[in-house]
């Protein structure tokens, strides 16, 4: 935690990286959390996806954003308009994959925010009973519950 307080925010709506190495583009939304971010290295074919895209884990919507289903699809747009540039994708949690993989996880990542929208059945192994990390299944519960709430609560008012 000390080196955190070494860190400098970059100025709001900056969209490359600004030092001397390869062009880096900065990939915002606000899909995971406020300020959430992927990076593009175009050249090298290399989307670093932060935490999103993951094998192992199902999408994690920040819950207190205005429209936290709309965000994330937002963003796996985003991610859905760079593909055809991206070799490889570098998840923060799970396996690196290649470009296919990639449209494979945007595909999965959008029918696991559409069931949460559309209040459907849910057909993901990262949620189901062969999840692979036990505290998957009870997460989903919870975020499927918040979300629940959270229109509730919009509806009332």
């Amino acid at each position: 935690m000390d080196l955190l307080g070494l860190m400098t925010a970059l100025p709001a709506g900056t969209t490359q990286i600004p030092w001397d190495g390869p062009k880096v583009r900065i990939i915002e939304h606000q899909a995971h959390a406020p300020g959430h971010a992927a990076l593009l290295i175009k050249e090298r074919g290399v989307l670093i996806a932060g935490d999103m895209l993951s094998n192992i884990l199902m999408p994690f919507l920040d819950l207190g954003a205005a429209d936290p289903i709309q965000e994330y699809l937002s963003a796996l747009l985003l991610f859905e308009s760079v593909s055809d540039d991206v070799v490889v994708v570098i998840p923060g949690h799970g396996s690196v994959a290649g470009s296919e993989q990639l449209r494979s996880r945007i595909t999965e990542d959008r029918a696991y925010v559409e069931a949460l929208r559309d209040g459907s059945a849910f057909d993901d192994p990262r949620v189901g009973p062969s999840a692979p990390l036990d505290w998957l299944p009870d997460a989903h519960r919870r975020q499927v519950q918040q979300l629940a709430q959270k229109e509730r609560t919009e509806t009332v008012e």
